[in-house]
């Protein structure tokens, strides 16, 4: 009696276990998905097509503006079909330093990415979409005192342990910097009357852009915080500071740390 009672003892634990296994293994999102029909979603330009690392969906290089060199920011092209938006774009060329330091970089561990002038796209990372819910959204914008950096520089800039642990939207952004983004050629005539603040003009397309298609993604386009480090701080401050954002419900997270350019009338966003 004691052998059977034991046998049934063992055989109720195994399965139990065995429960507890599959029921943690269901739990446990898969490593990676990928592929031509998972993590579609429209926009107002067209649709795009991401993955899913482990149950975050990912999109990345997803173009919210375009714009002529020293131009204002405009609105991107539409396109066709479904756009693939599985790796990082490229980033604004700047004056980086070509020579790297070993023991500085081993704990930062920097990705300076490759250079295009046409730099202006956004990447996301959600919990979930199509699932009807809207969750706050948080705009990360990179430091480099408005000459250096971008949205892939360090692997913290990573926004997917933000979006699985906070249930949050995390969205970054790659926009024009240096001359190509805050020279002022005014002196020049009227077509570079905004040259002085172009990368400014990129991000407040970015937030339009986040506004028009972040409930796709499962965000709240009423609830949006624009965040930054150094340069990125100072980016909040600016963007509080032009009147075209006033519309966007936006809110500082952190101070300004990084010496802000001149900013003039800002008359390209008031229009």
């Amino acid at each position: 009696m004691k052998i059977k009672l034991l046998l049934i003892s063992a055989l109720l634990l195994n399965s139990s276990l065995a429960t507890m296994a599959q029921k943690k293994a269901e739990e446990v999102p898969a490593p990676l998905i990928a592929s031509t029909n998972q993590a579609i979603v429209p926009t107002e330009y067209g649709k795009v097509r991401g993955y899913i690392h482990h149950g975050i969906f990912t999109y990345k290089r997803i173009p919210y503006a375009k714009s002529e060199r020293f131009q204002a920011a405009q609105k991107p092209a539409s396109w066709e079909g479904v756009r693939s938006s599985m790796s990082y774009g490229p980033v604004c060329p700047t004056d980086v330093t070509t020579t790297v330091y070993d023991e500085i970089e081993f704990p930062f561990q920097h990705n300076w990415g490759y250079t295009n002038e046409n730099c202006q796209s956004l990447n996301v990372w959600t919990p979930k979409i199509n699932d009807g819910k809207k969750r706050p959204v948080m705009v990360w914008l990179h430091g480099g005192g408005f000459t250096a950096g971008s949205s892939v520089e360090l692997p913290s800039y990573d926004g997917e342990n933000l979006a699985q642990n906070g249930d949050v939207v995390v969205v970054t952004v790659n926009h024009r910097l240096i001359i190509l983004g805050f020279l002022d050629l005014s002196a020049y005539g009227d077509k570079y009357k905004g040259s002085a603040n172009a990368g400014l003009t990129d991000l407040a397309m970015a937030l339009q852009w986040v506004k028009q298609n972040i409930t796709q993604f499962g965000g709240d386009p009423n609830n949006v915080t624009i965040f930054g480090q150094s340069g990125g701080g100072g980016k909040v401050t600016s963007l509080m500071n032009a009147p075209s954002e006033k519309v966007y419900s936006t809110k500082p997270l952190c101070k300004a740390e990084a010496i802000l350019p001149t900013l003039p009338n800002l008359p390209w966003l008031s229009a």
